[in-house]
C-alpha cells in the first residue's frame, strides 16, 4: 500500500501536512502568488471539511497544522497541487512535477501538536525569510496581535470580483459570503485559520514566545523527519546539548562528564540530531579529529 492509500485510511484527527520542497525553483515567486496561496488555503478549508490551525507558505513548499480525515487531507493536497500548477503555468512556468507529493504526520497528543506548530511558525526564520511574527505568509502574527485584526477589518478589505477570483485560482468556486478579501494578502487569513487551538496550547503570548525560543532538539528532529535543512546558531546548539545533558546525564554540565560520557554524548548528537564532526567539536569542545575517529570506529557502524 502506497503512502496516499495509507493516508486515506486514517480516521479524523490532527495532522501536520507538509508538501515536498520543490527543488531548484519556487512555487510562489511574488506577493500576488502568495496571496493566491492564501485564497487556496481558504478554499480547501471549506471544500474538504478541514480546519487549519497554523500554516506557512514558503517559496517552495507549504506547512499546515490541521484536522480532518486522512481522505480529506489527500483531497485537499490534490486540489492544492492542481491549482498551484495552474497558477505556475499561467505565469509561464512549468507546473509541479507529476510525482510532487506530501507527508502527513499524525499528531496524537497536545505536546506533539505544540512542537509541530512551533516548527511551522519557525520555518520562515530558519529559512532566513523573516522573524517569527513578521512573515506575512504564515500564521505567526495572528494569535496574539492586537493591531492586525483591526488592519484587516472591513475598512481595509475589498470585494474581490468573481472574475478576478476565477483568474487567480483558474476556475469558478463558491465562496462564503462573509469572506473578506484583502488587496495585498488576497484573503484575510482570519477567514480560514482557527486560532483557538493555539490559544489553548499556549494560553498567553509569553507561553507562545517562550516555546518559540526553546526545545531546539525537537525542532531539529522534526526537520530531519521532513528532510528539511535547518540551521541553528551557537546559542541554540548549546541549548540542545543542555537538553540532552538534562535528559541523559542527570543534568551534569559538560565539564563534569567523563571521557566515556563525552563519547556517549557525541554519539547521541550524531545519531539523533545528525550533527557532523565540526558541529559537535565546536559545541562540546572536543577535537574534531577525535570525534571523526570515534564516529568512524567499527563499533558504531
Amino acid at each position: 500500500m502506497g503512502k496516499r492509500e495509507t493516508y486515506r485510511s486514517w480516521r479524523k484527527g490532527y495532522y501536520h501536512l507538509s508538501t515536498d520542497g520543490l527543488s531548484g525553483r519556487d512555487i510562489f515567486t511574488d506577493a500576488s502568488e502568495f496571496a493566491t496561496g492564501n485564497i487556496l488555503l481558504g478554499l480547501i478549508s471549506v471544500k474538504f471539511n478541514i480546519k487549519i490551525y497554523a500554516h506557512s507558505l514558503m517559496p517552495n513548499h507549504i506547512h499546515l497544522a490541521l484536522s480532518g480525515t486522512g481522505a480529506d487531507c489527500v483531497q485537499a493536497f490534490d486540489y492544492l497541487k492542481r491549482k498551484l500548477s495552474a497558477m505556475m503555468k499561467r505565469s509561464g512556468r512549468d507546473p509541479l512535477p507529476e510525482d510532487y507529493g506530501f507527508n502527513l504526520e499524525p499528531v496524537e497528543t497536545p505536546e506533539k501538536m505544540q512542537c509541530e506548530i512551533i516548527y511551522i511558525l519557525r520555518n520562515a526564520l530558519e529559512k532566513g525569510l523573516g522573524m517569527v511574527g513578521s512573515y506575512l505568509w504564515d500564521s505567526g502574527w495572528m494569535y496574539y496581535s492586537k493591531e492586525w485584526p483591526a488592519l484587516l477589518g472591513c475598512d481595509s478589505s475589498f470585494k474581490l470580483s468573481q472574475r478576478e477570483l476565477t483568474r487567480r485560482i483558474g476556475g469558478v468556486e463558491d465562496i462564503p459570503s462573509n469572506w473578506q478579501f484583502h488587496p495585498y494578502l488576497g484573503l484575510n487569513p482570519y477567514c480560514f485559520v482557527d486560532t483557538s487551538l493555539v490559544h489553548q496550547l499556549f494560553p498567553s503570548p509569553k507561553d507562545l514566545q517562550t516555546a518559540l525560543v526553546k526545545d531546539y532538539e525537537v525542532q531539529f528532529q522534526i526537520a530531519r523527519r521532513l528532510g528539511e535543512l535547518s540551521s541553528f546558531n551557537k546559542t541554540e546548539m548549546e541549548s540542545m546539548v543542555t537538553q540532552i545533558l538534562n535528559r541523559c546525564f542527570d543534568g551534569r554540565p559538560l565539564k563534569a562528564l567523563s571521557d566515556d560520557d563525552k563519547a556517549k554524548l557525541t554519539i547521541i548528537l550524531h545519531r539523533e540530531l545528525g550533527w557532523n564532526s565540526y558541529q559537535i567539536s565546536t559545541t562540546i569542545y572536543i577535537k574534531e579529529k577525535t570525534i571523526r575517529q570515534l564516529l568512524s570506529s567499527k563499533e558504531l557502524r
